[in-house]
């Protein structure tokens, strides 16, 4: 029955069509088609909740929220259709003529992400803390949804290229696994990864590393979100903070400045002082080396004229100047 559906004469052509474009959906599922149908699933609202939860009677699949309401998935298309993108403040990074220069999927996680600076809260020590510490005020990115709480969403790149090869990866799987970040926003950056593998092959090869440069552009050089960080922003997450707290964290900022710097001097003092102990203590291991290397070669030379007569004769000769040693036999005749 189904080679018969391609050659059916009754079967409209659209219904062939169709018929076609379900190949890899079948029960033995290939590749990612799985996968996608999960993620179409979670971004509509549809969720499986396990039995013996909270609320007992509400366990199964069932919708988490209003199926008819968009996602965030839907409202990036209707932005592209209205060409009216929401206005972020100015300590987010993205803009909106970025939508073209990534995909869609880039583009939602990096509304989830805000501009930061390295406080002493994330020193974290231990081995290997040298290459993760940076000075204090260093620009990074952070998760808008958890920055407040913890330091587990908080990243602090040190080039262009190390934003572009692990803290962009690192960025999708911290919000992919945030505990609050919302379920729709996870749910349709999910969903956006299967519409990214077919906006890549539209875009150029070097796409990802133009718009991260971009990205490491405005956190380094152009800096304008520095300018909004003792302002009120009108985002839910910035409205929460009052200017006496920002006013605090400046001094307190300015004080674990001050403690810094008289550390990082107390221990240069200290560094200079072991630098010269240890020249002073290579400069006598040397000398102690070459006065034994001279001692040495002094004792082992000797003078030709010291040689003693008994070592100079030739051995194995008699008085008479005849040699003792012959090999042949001397005849004697009776």
């Amino acid at each position: 029955l189904r080679l018969h559906f391609h050659s059916c004469p009754s079967m409209p052509d659209d219904t062939k069509d169709t018929f076609k474009t379900l190949r890899g959906f079948g029960a033995k599922v290939t590749d990612d088609s799985q996968q996608y149908w999960v993620d179409s699933a979670r971004d509509i609202g549809l969720s499986n909740i396990p039995p013996g939860g909270t609320d007992s009677s509400s366990w199964g699949i069932t919708f988490r929220r209003d199926p008819l309401q968009p996602s965030p998935y839907d409202e990036l298309d209707r932005e592209a259709v209205s060409g009216n993108p929401p206005n972020l403040g100015k300590m987010y990074l993205i803009k909106p003529e970025d939508r073209g220069s990534c995909t869609d999927q880039v583009l939602l996680m990096m509304r989830q992400v805000k501009a930061c600076t390295f406080e002493k809260k994330d020193r974290r020590g231990g081995p290997g803390a040298r290459g993760r510490d940076r000075v204090i005020g260093f620009p990074g990115l952070c998760c808008k949804h958890c920055s407040s709480k913890n330091i587990s969403g908080r990243y602090f790149p040190v080039s262009a290229k190390n934003l572009t090869d692990n803290t962009a990866n690192s960025l999708q799987a911290h919000i992919l696994s945030c505990s609050r970040c919302p379920e729709p926003i996870k749910a349709s950056i999910a969903y956006l990864g299967h519409r990214s593998i077919l906006q890549k092959a539209e875009l150029s090869g070097s796409w990802k590393k133009a718009f991260f440069k971009k990205i490491w552009d405005r956190l380094h050089v152009e800096r304008a979100w520095s300018s909004a960080s003792g302002e009120t922003e009108e985002d839910e997450d910035m409205a929460s903070v009052s200017s006496e707290e920002d006013v605090r964290e400046e001094t307190k900022e300015e004080s674990d400045g001050e403690a810094s710097d008289g550390e990082e001097e107390g221990l240069g003092d200290n560094m200079n002082a072991l630098i010269k102990a240890a020249a002073i203590w290579l400069t006598e291991q040397d000398q102690a080396a070459d006065s034994s290397n001279r001692s040495k070669t002094s004792r082992g030379r000797t003078l030709p004229s010291k040689r003693s007569p008994s070592l100079s004769s030739p051995k194995g000769k008699s008085r008479g100047g005849s040699s003792l040693t012959s090999g042949k036999r001397r005849r004697v005749h009776f």
